[in-house]
């Protein structure tokens, strides 16, 4: 039987790839088992290891959180502390999960189950000493710590040392198995590649000799012919595929020294056709390059004249935003305005219709007070309550005639710190609410109203409060915005203000409390900007809310002039 080329180079290449696939396999199987020795030895020892010092890092820290809090006399303090505590306390836990399920051997596991458990026995020491120095029994809070907590402490340091350890020597103990089995792996290894790679080369010689000399042959015969020898025979030898190409090679020879000749013939004519068809192309050129640059003429003012048009549109668009934005702002005041007018028709009428009641209520109240002077104390009380609602309702009148006949200010000029402070001094303020006052070394001068700009003052605390529920913190800042104007800011720690109110929050009659009937804030809008300025707000629910009061500031020329005080005012 006779083998063609295809037959042979099939089988050579089958039999090196059943060697490379063998020789693959071999080493495949060895690296898997070197693999996995190694995975054993970096994961194992590496994970349990750092978990372990991560562990007793954050326990010591836990350590130190539980002296700090017996040792702090702050509550916020403390509850940083124990914030503090509980998230070491969860972070160690998951380390704790990640060495049970990295460790390896039941020793191991045993040791980990065992240090975790004692780590949930430290917990209710640490319960106990946060409630005892939560309830102000600091002395029995630190005795907690220093007998039980410390012994904890050192119990479940030593367990860790253990881990680790373990983990070392599980670690020493894969290495030499890795060891050993690397060394068998690379006999292995050596071996098969070297026989491979001998039979592959045999096979190889054997096939490329009985191929390349007669590829030879037809290499040169090719090469004679490409430089213009059209004249070649190759000998013929064998039946197999370079046979038959060098028949069909000897074929082509002959036919193509045949056609050459036609060639050159044909070539000459069609030469001659192709100068003259190129001449008749220059000339269509010529004539297309001309109407190009016309039409690209008329093209270029087309797209000026569409770029005029594009511009006059955006600028028209610009000013339809522009109208739409002054359209927006002006209804907004309109109702405002519309709701201060319908105030101001009924305001003084009711005032004056109200305060005459109440003023016989309040003189009532006082001669049954004197009257009832040794009665049942529930009395009292009940007369109490009718007394505190008397002055709530002359407070709400009070707001109204302010709002409806506030007059225009009378301006005086002063040192924004020095009345900020004054004004502060007649606020009524809960013992619960902490005032943080953060205000300039520097004088800030503007001119002002110091009644009006108490009252303005006193509704932003008076909102304050409110919002905080009488407990909480207070920051007044005051800033110079720029070289024009001067900002107070009042910061509170409150509930917030839905973001669907913000923009309604200085309308008259808006509130969102039970007892309120929405005018504080717009007394105080129309008092800022009686004096030239303007308020603002940003809040967010559960993040507190922040006004902001900018007044301008006192021109230069006016800078130098003596400051108005208390007496001035008096004498005046």
């Amino acid at each position: 039987m006779k083998f063609g080329i295809r037959q042979k180079l099939f089988s050579g290449f089958v039999i090196i790839i059943l060697l490379f696939t063998g020789t693959c396999f071999v080493g495949l199987s060895y690296i898997q088992i070197m693999v996995d020795s190694l995975e054993r030895i970096l994961e194992h020892p590496m994970v349990v290891n750092t978990a372990s010092q991560d562990i007793e890092v954050l326990v010591v820290s836990m350590q130190r959180n539980m002296y700090g809090i017996s040792l702090s006399r702050d509550q916020i303090d403390i509850d940083h502390q124990v914030r503090e505590i509980r998230k070491k306390e969860d972070q160690a836990l998951g380390l704790f999960s990640v060495i049970q399920k990295q460790v390896l051997g039941n020793k191991g596991k045993t040791l980990a189950l065992n240090t975790r458990v004692h780590f949930y026995e430290w917990r209710p020491i640490r319960n106990k000493a946060i409630t005892l120095a939560m309830n102000g029994k600091y002395d029995q809070a630190q005795a907690i710590n220093n007998t039980e907590g410390d012994s904890y402490v050192r119990f479940l340091q030593y367990e860790l040392d253990g881990l680790e350890n373990y983990a070392t020597n599980r670690a020493r103990m894969f290495t030499e198995d890795s060891v050993h089995v690397a060394y068998k792996a690379k006999i292995i290894g050596l071996i098969t590649i070297f026989l491979s790679i001998l039979i592959s080369l045999i096979i190889s010689f054997y096939l490329s000799l009985s191929i390349t000399r007669r590829l030879r042959s037809i290499r040169i015969a090719t090469t004679m012919m490409a430089k213009g020898d059209l004249k070649q025979s190759l000998e013929i030898k064998g039946h197999d595929e370079l046979s038959q190409v060098a028949g069909n090679f000897n074929d082509m020879a002959s036919e193509l020294a045949g056609m050459y000749d036609d060639l050159e013939e044909k070539v000459k004519e069609r030469t001659s056709e192709l100068k003259e068809a190129n001449e008749e192309l220059q000339r269509v050129k010529s004539d297309l390059e001309g109407k190009v640059n016309e039409r690209t003429k008329d093209l270029e003012e087309k797209i000026s004249e569409l770029n005029k048009g594009q511009l006059a549109m955006l600028y028209m668009i610009e000013d339809i935003n522009e109208t739409s934005r002054q359209l927006k702002t002006t209804q907004k005041e309109l109702i405002r305005k519309e709701r201060l007018a319908i105030l101001g028709q009924f305001s003084g009428n009711i005032s004056h219709e109200l305060r005459n009641p109440l003023g016989v209520i309040d003189s009532s109240i006082y001669y049954l007070q004197m009257r009832l002077n040794e009665k049942d104390e529930k009395v009292h009380e009940h007369l109490d309550r009718i007394s505190q609602s008397v002055k709530t309702a002359t407070t709400i009148i009070e707001n109204l005639l302010n709002l409806t006949r506030m007059n225009k200010p009378i301006l005086t000029r002063y040192s924004l710190t020095t009345l900020l402070a004054d004004c502060l001094k007649t606020c009524k303020i809960p013992d619960e609410v902490k005032i943080v006052e953060d205000f300039p070394e520097t004088e800030i001068l503007v001119k002002a109203e110091k009644e009006q700009i108490r009252m303005a003052i006193n509704n932003l605390v008076k909102n304050a409060v409110a919002a905080m529920n009488s407990k909480g913190t207070l920051t007044i800042m005051i800033r110079k915005d720029g070289e024009a104007e001067a900002e107070i800011s009042f910061m509170d720690t409150g509930a917030g203000i839905n973001p669907d109110h913000l923009n309604q929050v200085f309308l008259p009659l808006f509130s969102t409390k039970a007892k309120g009937i929405g005018l504080g804030l717009s007394i105080t809008k129309m008092i800022v900007e009686n004096h030239g300025g303007k308020i603002t707000v940003e809040a967010e629910p559960e993040k507190g809310a922040k006004f902001c009061i900018r007044l301008p500031l006192i021109r230069e020329e006016l800078a130098d002039l003596p400051e108005k005080t208390e007496e001035t005012e008096e004498t005046s």
